[in-house]
């Protein structure tokens, strides 16, 4: 957003705010003192031209003790995270897997994708012991059982069951980093390589290996030995290059980059991987415009394996760790889905998606007008929420009775995700979700007060000007004192 565009933007909201600041429904001294405190707290840099959006309640009861512009639209960063991880929670409740074939057809070798984002995941794969192409060891161990060392044929793969906008129109130049990789019907290893460089002698050109082996990857390598360690990695726009430079004087695994067709990304590093394991294909990738058989599981006569990720799994890489990819695979899952309950056979999109989360808001919550779900991460600045919305929705969710579970998917202040370094000391008591893109700082889920009790709680501010870090201080010191607050009573 340009300054001007900002300022602008700042100036129209305030004229909107005037007649929203303060607090509403304060009953009680208590909440007056929390008011207060709150309000110095929360506008403490609003001389910046930086806005908030905040609301508490308490629950179970539903009863609001805080709120300060809490029905104004703001960007909510991957907050929008919340909604999305919400509906796909509903949709297909906290039992489902999410399930990427191998089949065998004849000749052919067959790599069906649904959509599972998790296929492939580093970090879920390190939770078990295992790296990102484990999975394919466990598949060349299913084909060799069958005997088969050598497919004849070519290596088939699916990708449909998610539509062919793999990469939002919103999101710039972010499509050239991690955070910004494209979401498929079939997805592994979060849709991104990764290069691990290591020294060798002064100003020679580094070692380099590339994560996971593939063929269609290229690597430029200017980076080079030296003392100072500052190397640099940059994807070339529309291919599979990736361009080292800098200086090395250290191992290290640099930051992962996108590439640009998942399904063949994956289908060439399962390639790849069978002949190092001996298994040879001798036919091409080909995509396949239908899965095998026309549906989806294939026959069952052609199954040789199925890989498997669980809503849990996914919930936490959505909610803790704040995996753009699989809130965005979530979100045209949920929308696949949707729109088969009305009886449409279509692929998975942002548009579907758009309304099964509105669908369900609308069950749970007393008002969806204000919001705009643009993407599922939160990487587009169109998305808009308000901080009632996001906290009818808190409230709603710890009511079901698979709540418990969707207040453990979210990061836990002291402990792990994006809260791992936030709220040292209040281990147990914030449950919460991050958000940050350009001039946004989110912070949203739940408190647990020493006295034991609920709280729900949004703070989003925007049109923050330059570093987010003081924004994200006031919100650490709101929480902080929600976490005390029933103590005092």
């Amino acid at each position: 957003m340009s300054a001007i565009r900002a300022r602008r933007t700042s100036l129209l909201l305030t004229l909107l705010l005037v007649p929203l600041c303060g607090c509403a429904l304060l009953t009680g001294g208590r909440e007056r003192v929390l008011a207060r405190q709150l309000d110095e707290i929360l506008n403490r840099r609003a001389s910046t031209g930086a806005i908030v959006t905040a609301r508490v309640v308490e629950l179970p009861a539903g009863r609001e003790v805080y709120a300060l512009n809490c029905d104004v639209p703001f960007t909510p960063a991957s907050n929008m995270k919340i909604l999305v991880s919400a509906t796909g929670l509903d949709m297909f409740g906290l039992d489902h897997t999410f399930k990427t074939y191998l089949a065998v057809d004849g000749d052919d070798l067959w790599l069906i994708g649904t959509g599972d984002p998790g296929f492939g995941d580093p970090r879920l794969a390190k939770r078990r012991g295992a790296t990102a192409t484990g999975v394919f060891d466990e598949w060349a161990a299913a084909l060799e059982q069958r005997g088969l060392t050598r497919i004849a044929g070519s290596l088939y793969y699916y990708d449909g069951a998610l539509d062919a906008e793999w990469v939002h129109p919103a999101w710039g130049a972010s499509v050239l980093h991690w955070y910004g990789a494209p979401v498929s019907g079939l997805n592994f290893n979060d849709n991104c390589v990764d290069i691990t460089i290591e020294p060798t002698e002064a100003g020679q050109p580094v070692r380099y290996a590339v994560a996971p082996p593939v063929t269609d990857v290229t690597v430029i390598n200017e980076c080079v030995t030296a003392d100072k360690h500052e190397p640099t990695i940059e994807k070339l726009t529309g291919s599979n290059m990736y361009k080292l430079g800098g200086t090395c004087a250290k191992t290290e695994e640099l930051k992962s980059k996108p590439v640009e067709s998942p399904g063949a990304f994956a289908a060439d590093a399962l390639r790849t991987h069978l002949a190092a394991r001996g298994i040879t294909i001798a036919g091409e990738i080909k995509r396949a415009d239908t899965p095998l058989g026309g549906t989806i599981p294939p026959p069952t006569d052609t199954l040789v394996a199925v890989h498997e990720t669980n809503m849990r799994d996914i919930l936490g890489r959505i909610d803790t760790n704040s995996q753009n990819m699989f809130a965005e695979a979530l979100c045209k899952l949920t929308g696949q889905a949707y729109a088969a309950r009305e009886g449409r056979n279509v692929p998975g999109s942002w548009a579907e998606g758009r309304q099964a989360v509105h669908a369900f808001l609308r069950r749970c919550v007393s008002d969806d007008s204000r919001l705009v779900v643009a993407d599922g991460s939160g990487l587009s600045e169109h998305n808009k929420v308000t901080a009632r919305l996001l906290t009818d929705l808190f409230a709603a969710m710890l009511a079901r009775p698979d709540g418990e579970a969707y207040v453990d998917s979210f990061a836990k202040g002291g402990v792990n995700g994006t809260l791992e370094q936030r709220f040292a000391g209040l281990e147990g008591h914030v449950f919460a979700k991050t958000g940050y893109i350009g001039g946004v700082r989110a912070l949203s889920g739940y408190v647990k007060t020493y006295g034991g009790e609920w709280l729900t709680f949004s703070v989003i501010y925007n049109n923050i000007p330059g570093a987010v870090e003081p924004y994200e201080a006031l919100q650490d010191e709101a929480v902080k004192l929600l976490v005390s607050w029933q103590d005092s009573r």
